[in-house]
């Protein structure tokens, strides 16, 4: 058995599961996860993603998955917690790779690939260009980096840096931090017995962990956030009142994010279902207002 492979797999398949796909994009997900299955050389075949456009970004992210299990030192006590990372770290460029590739599309590019491999043949270069001999940046005067170039370069990167060095474990406890208090505020909720700033408080902190999910590829959780936000929102405002029915709607878009945030094993059918139909509830509410 490939455990490398099994691993990449099963990455795609923990991040496909944190989307909410239709069935044209679950049999992409099929195609992609049956290529690498079938592959001989993963290796080779990540290398393949890496050149094409579509997939470059999911060919980089599992490249770095497979050589973490290929050549990196595993701790094995902490191997499930490094997967639950990864699977998430995946989410964003796998839903990329869905909304632009259908999946006849990517089995045509798959064709393609067979067809034409990818590949640099350096046998076949000109003669040539053995008797080039290789130039140092004097002969063609290019200027030195200075320390202040590499400072500027620094500067400017420095945002792109910070967007790329997504922490599952920093993600994780932020949006869990709140959680728990806003478990016992809805206990308060249901008596109007709150405050004004206390409201406002937590209805921005839950829209900035939706604002955050939505930016790294984490559309349920996202949802959850903005119905739980909206919710609160419409019972401050008295649009909505506190009635147990609404309290366990909102209580349900917490246990879904708890759930899917720790990876936790369970069906959380029925409480996706009353969260979602809650959501449409309110924006039906507010188009009739």
């Amino acid at each position: 058995m490939d455990i490398a492979k099994q691993y990449i797999v099963q990455c795609i398949n923990t991040a496909a599961n944190n989307l909410r796909l239709s069935s044209e994009k679950i049999e992409t997900v099929a195609i992609i996860r049956e290529r690498l299955n079938s592959a001989e050389n993963p290796f080779e075949e990540l290398k393949n993603f890496k050149k094409i456009t579509e997939l470059s970004k999911l060919g980089i992210k599992l490249n770095e998955f497979y050589n973490f299990i290929e050549t990196g030192k595993i701790d094995f006590l902490k191997l499930s917690d490094k997967f639950k990372e990864h699977s998430f770290n995946l989410v964003r460029e796998l839903n990329y790779v869905l909304d632009v590739l259908t999946p006849q599309m990517m089995r045509n590019l798959f064709q393609r690939l067979d067809d034409n491999p990818i590949k640099v043949d350096l046998t076949k270069r000109n003669k040539t260009d053995e008797n080039i001999a290789v130039s140092s940046d004097e002969e063609y005067n290019f200027p030195k980096r200075s320390r202040a170039d590499e400072l500027k370069e620094e500067f400017i990167f420095e945002e792109l840096n910070k967007d790329d060095a997504f922490n599952f474990e920093s993600y994780e406890e932020r949006v869990l931090r709140p959680v728990k208090e806003l478990d016992s505020f809805l206990n308060r909720v249901q008596r109007y017995d709150y405050t004004e700033n206390e409201m406002n408080s937590f209805v921005k902190t839950i829209n900035d962990n939706a604002l955050l999910s939505q930016k790294v590829g984490f559309e349920v959780l996202s949802n959850m956030h903005k119905i739980f936000a909206s919710g609160l929102g419409l019972i401050h405002q008295k649009k909505i009142a506190p009635s147990p029915n609404v309290i366990e709607s909102l209580r349900s878009c917490l246990i879904v994010i708890v759930a899917v945030v720790r990876g936790k094993e369970v069906d959380i059918t029925n409480y996706l279902n009353r969260a979602e139909g809650f959501g449409k509830s309110i924006i039906s509410n507010k188009k009739e207002r």
